[in-house]
């Protein structure tokens, strides 16, 4: 039974991505400002947005139970990704009303880059150039979060919503390439 749930095609993952910019064109309201707001101040109000986090956070957890391989080297990655997915479901449970919301928002923008590090590096025998791909996605990643912590301690106290929505854009990038690639695998 559990081994059907987890054959879900990888295109979900991109679907479930996807989602989450719908559910930002459904839950976009007059008030609110690219560069002083976060992406969370939708899940205040639009409970589609919260379901979109959800369910996203949810195909994560699938998507890396099975496809990133259980052996020695893929643990890193695997613990990452699924903590990464944890994170997820849980900024959609809990809003960011909530304090524990911020805590789970830091760690899934720490946490996913370094499980595509090393699910990259565990590539490397299998497809050299998906494994390259995937950990320069994971260090823009990286270095796009220190970019915007350099910016809000040094400069200016912005909102989170600019590299919230580029890390998605990434991410969704990075799942395309990855599915065409898997496509061609077979």
């Amino acid at each position: 039974m559990i081994e059907k749930f987890l054959k879900i095609p990888k295109e979900w993952l991109l679907l479930n991505f996807l989602l989450i910019f719908v559910s930002i064109i459904f839950s976009y309201y007059a008030g609110f400002c690219w560069i002083t707001d976060s992406l969370s101040n939708f899940g205040v109000s639009s409970d589609f947005f919260n379901f979109s986090l959800i369910v996203s956070g949810l195909s994560l957890g699938i998507f890396t139970m099975s496809v990133v391989e259980k052996n020695k080297f893929n643990w890193w990655g695997r613990m990452f990704l699924m903590a990464s997915s944890i994170m997820l479901t849980f900024i959609g449970i809990f809003t960011e009303e909530y304090f524990i919301h911020f805590i789970f928002a830091v760690s899934l923008f720490t946490f996913f880059p370094f499980g595509l590090l090393f699910f990259g590096a565990s590539l490397k025998e299998s497809n050299r150039k998906l494994a390259i791909f995937t950990q320069i996605v994971a260090v823009i990643l990286v270095l796009l979060w220190m970019a915007s912590f350099v910016i809000w301690m040094w400069f200016y106290k912005i909102g989170l919503a600019i590299p919230e929505i580029a890390s998605l854009v990434i991410w969704v990038i990075w799942c395309f390439v990855f599915i065409v690639n898997f496509r061609n695998k077979k």
